[in-house]
């Protein structure tokens, strides 16, 4: 008796941890390869002529021959050749660095290039979303609802360009690029094998994230630009009154996170406000949202933290401290609006509100972890002394004015790449909570001694004219404008 052909199943293979490092470290060194190649040619004048003469080094030659290679990634994937499936993928999302840099460095930006590029970007992503959301054998599927709410939101994103001006590609939508790629090759990754940060908390976590970031691409085209600024700071302020629910609720980190991504919120509205303009109340609702994340949020976390200290640091001693530590904030932000003293351009007078906020909310918790009583009295003194350089004359640097504008404008995504990474971490795994706590009071340690400004009159006074000769560029990576990409 014959039987009929069965069909032929293909069987995942098994790779060991060392496949993973190696793919890795390919996908680093194509990266860099990449990087060392595409800039140095297309800054020399001969290599910007020979790539004009190169039809398909154009961008959108580039764009178009994206569009279909994440299928093929998906087909790889199926057959369980993860690793190519991996270097497949990593390759043609690294073109779109590529495409982006010839486009800027040959003077080859076109208006199709605009809309194509974040075209090719999506039917790049998509496929692998919704294969790692209803295929079969994924270790760490992707929630459909969240994949589905994704793809709707960057579709939306995708069309407003039809009717919107700003065509181009905005900061909130490259780092959701870079996200998402982040996150289909940590999931990819851990098909070849098991890596134990990938587990369905993080992967919840980092899809939440790029769902956020495609909702504010997709915002940022359609709003007028005036809003922009009240934009942030709404998020601002709403950061700061859930952080005050999990303040009170003892979820502190939590609460400190949600403090943390209000600064972030807060760094921003003000360039966006110099930029673009805000709304006549615009200065009032930002003091407003600040005092809500950096001064009741910090003051709740100040005041459960060192009440538990009750040896040293009784509890009406907590009360005023942390009521000393909120009505010092409160008068640095109606110093800021109504100054006592003339400082010069891009300098505050006195800690900034964000980093006194962190200061003290780290330091609290930080003694909270440590338990000893001593401790608490030590956070207590930190408390106050934050509360002291708040309402200071000691001038500091204004970090969006005079520090974040200094760093490359790759740099400034990659970082914010990694520290949401971070977050995500310390959110989704506890035993690195207390380590993102440290980071902060280091962080923001090295920021209150190194940011003083040390400068003396002369010298600011001829910083000043140097910079209103060259006029100042307002670069801003959230902006809609700030990088006309092909």
């Amino acid at each position: 008796m014959v039987l009929p052909p069965q069909p032929i199943q293909f069987q995942p293979k098994a790779f060991s941890a060392m496949t993973t490092f190696w793919l890795i470290a390919i996908v680093l060194l194509m990266l860099a390869l990449e990087r060392i190649i595409v800039t140095s040619v297309t800054r020399h004048p001969r290599g910007r002529a020979w790539v004009r003469r190169i039809p398909f080094l154009h961008p959108n030659a580039i764009s178009l021959m994206r569009i279909p290679m994440g299928l093929v990634s998906v087909w790889l994937a199926s057959r369980g050749n993860w690793p190519g499936a991996v270097l497949w993928f990593a390759f043609w999302m690294i073109t779109d660095l590529s495409d982006g840099t010839i486009a800027r460095n040959c003077d080859l930006t076109t208006e199709t290039g605009k809309w194509l590029d974040p075209l090719s970007d999506k039917c790049m992503y998509f496929p692998p979303l919704i294969y790692f959301s209803v295929g079969e054998d994924i270790l760490t599927p992707i929630n459909p609802w969240l994949v589905g709410a994704f793809l709707v939101i960057d579709t939306l994103g995708q069309a407003s360009r039809l009717i919107s001006q700003k065509k181009a590609a905005n900061s909130f939508g490259k780092a959701k690029t870079a996200l998402t790629t982040i996150l289909l090759s940590a999931i990819a990754l851990n098909q070849v094998s098991p890596i134990w940060l990938i587990t369905p908390q993080f992967v919840t976590a980092l899809t939440i994230a790029c769902v956020i970031l495609a909702f504010f691409s997709c915002y940022c085209k359609v709003i007028p630009d005036i809003w922009y600024a009240n934009s942030f700071t709404l998020a601002n302020f709403l950061c700061g009154i859930a952080a005050i629910v999990l303040a009170w609720q003892q979820k502190f980190i939590l609460s400190l996170v949600l403090i943390f991504f209000g600064q972030f919120f807060d760094l921003f509205d003000g360039r966006m406000a110099r930029k673009y303009g805000s709304t006549k109340r615009g200065p009032v609702f930002d003091d407003l949202a600040d005092a809500t994340s950096f001064g009741l949020a910090v003051g709740c976390i100040i005041y459960f933290c060192l009440a538990n200290h009750e040896e040293l640091v009784p509890s009406w001693a907590a009360m005023i401290i942390a009521g000393l530590f909120v009505v010092c904030l409160i008068y640095r932000l109606y110093r800021f609006l109504h100054p006592t003293k003339d400082m010069p351009s891009g300098i505050f007078q006195g800690l900034p509100s964000p980093a006194g906020a962190m200061l003290a909310g780290s330091a609290v918790l930080i003694a909270q972890d440590l338990e000893h009583p001593a401790f608490g009295l030590a956070a207590a003194a930190v408390v106050i002394l934050a509360s002291m350089l708040m309402i200071s004359n000691i001038p500091y640097r204004h970090f969006a004015r005079s520090i974040w504008p200094a760093i490359p404008r790759g740099t400034k995504l990659l970082l914010c790449i990694l520290i949401l990474i971070l977050t995500l971490i310390t959110i989704t795994h506890k035993i690195y909570r207390s380590s993102f706590v440290w980071l902060c009071l280091v962080s923001t340690i090295v920021y209150t001694i190194a940011g003083i400004d040390r400068r003396k009159p002369d010298e600011i006074a001829a910083q000043e004219r140097l910079l209103a000769d060259n006029g100042d560029n307002g670069d801003d990576e959230t902006s809609e404008n700030s990088e006309q990409r092909p």
